[in-house]
């Protein structure tokens, strides 16, 4: 499977192109390539043998193998499965899964709600909306499998509105569901009743944290909520919801079916399963690249051919923009949550975005401060107006008085900001400074 040409993997704001001749809105029509390094895959097993986005060639694949399992075994067992599976989620947080699960199947209140987080917004980071398209099955039975486990009857699937492909697969994969009785009022013919829906999102990076997300659903502004409570017990509705992102869910079946045990023998002990690298086009051989936690970063890099058009590699943007900037020094770390927060490393969702030799280090500052000011849902001061005070000291000023200001901001933004947009934004820009320092010149000025 191959990419088209161009530099089209910024799947984030405008403000994330880094080439030259990137004017034009992103096209997410394209089936990337896809390729596993893990002793099997979990994630892509469909993926790879094609498009399996119709009941019957999902199935045919193995979709559906799971649910019936479930539906004999109850509830509980579902939850120990997940449980001792060890699996975390796959959005960024890295959270045990089952831990979640059980905080809502626990909490008081009904109805119980299941939301799939589909709005993937980091640049560089595509593997949800693969799923959604080639694989809809699996996240479908991801979620109802979820639903089952902590008792909700309500799945809502939320999809970012730049993919349009994503939206019109998952609806008909629900259609061809509810017509085969896998959703409805009995799954299966059994006694649980569970039916999904897709919401279209709007269009704001934020909304990919949970409360903002929920607060869209709601038909409020898309701003985070301050927690505790957690959505776990006071979610959608004010009523118990999980909130899983789709690579997490497309997980759940396989641990059902095949038990716990043959999940966790895969991975380490700190991060158990597999983990889908997704490379932009900066990369000679970008797309989808399915790994067990333990490879290191370098092998990734390496897979995927290093810098495209021979161009080295100066460094790389791991997880997206609230992830981390890593120069070659770096790269031998393991993919792994346990191993990369020693490093204060964080893999996000897995997106890779290379930063070639020769890049304008200044100018990317200033796309990322542009991103966070223009994303910032506005809720809370230091990030809604830190972020426009710290793009005028770089847009404007490249003096050492004004970048060690920037510095100072930058703290002030990482430890009052109410969520990890404005929390965690900070830590890659400074990065760039510390590093780049002498290659950030006053506009008109030479690196």
């Amino acid at each position: 499977m191959i990419l088209d040409s161009k530099d089209r993997l910024f799947s984030g704001s405008a403000a994330w192109r880094l080439s030259e001749g990137a004017e034009t809105a992103p096209d997410h029509s394209f089936t990337p390539w896809a390729r596993c390094l893990a002793r099997e895959p979990i994630i892509l097993t469909r993926v790879l043998k094609g498009n399996c986005s119709g009941l019957k060639e999902a199935r045919s694949a193995g979709a559906y193998r799971a649910l019936p399992v479930a539906l004999v075994e109850g509830p509980a067992e579902v939850l120990r499965k997940v449980e001792e599976s060890g699996q975390r989620g796959r959005g960024g947080a890295g959270f045990p899964t089952g831990t979640k699960w059980r905080s809502c199947a626990e909490a008081p209140g009904s109805p119980r709600f299941v939301v799939v987080n589909g709005d993937e917004g980091d640049p560089g980071s595509f593997i949800d909306r693969v799923l959604m398209e080639d694989d809809p099955h699996a996240v479908l039975e991801g979620t109802i499998l979820c639903g089952f486990a902590v008792g909700a009857s309500q799945g809502i699937i939320f999809i970012r509105s730049e993919y349009p492909r994503a939206i019109a697969r998952m609806e008909q994969a629900i259609g061809e569901a509810r017509h085969a009785g896998i959703l409805g009022a009995s799954v299966m013919g059994s006694r649980f009743a569970f039916d999904v829906s897709v919401f279209t999102g709007f269009g704001s990076y934020v909304c990919g944290e949970e409360t903002a997300l929920l607060n869209a659903i709601e038909g409020q502004r898309g701003e985070v909520r301050i927690r505790p409570p957690y959505p776990t017990a006071e979610g959608l509705y004010g009523k118990p919801t999980v909130i899983n992102n789709v690579e997490t869910l497309a997980n759940i079946p396989p641990i059902v079916e095949r038990g716990p045990r043959a999940y966790s023998a895969l991975g380490t002990e700190k991060s158990k399963g597999t983990k889908v690298m997704c490379m932009n086009q900066g990369f000679a051989k970008p797309g989808l690249l399915e790994v067990e936690f333990g490879i290191t970063l370098r092998e990734v890099i390496a897979e995927a051919g290093g810098g495209a058009g021979g161009k080295r590699l100066e460094a790389v943007v791991l997880g997206g923009p609230m992830g981390s900037v890593l120069f070659p020094d770096e790269w031998d770390v393991p993919v792994c949550y346990g191993a990369m927060a020693q490093r204060d490393i964080r893999l996000g969702h897995g997106g890779l975005v290379a930063i070639p030799e020769g890049t304008d280090f200044r100018m990317l500052l200033k796309h990322w401060l542009e991103f966070m000011k223009e994303e910032s849902c506005g809720k809370c001061v230091p990030c809604r107006l830190g972020s426009q005070r710290a793009w005028n000291l770089v847009h404007n000023d490249g003096s050492p008085e004004s970048r060690s200001e920037l510095e100072r901001l930058l703290e002030v933004m990482e430890e009052a900001s109410l969520c990890a947009f404005g929390q965690s934004m900070p830590g890659p820009m400074r990065t760039l400074l510390r590093h780049f320092a002498g290659h950030i010149p006053r506009d008109g000025g030479q690196a």
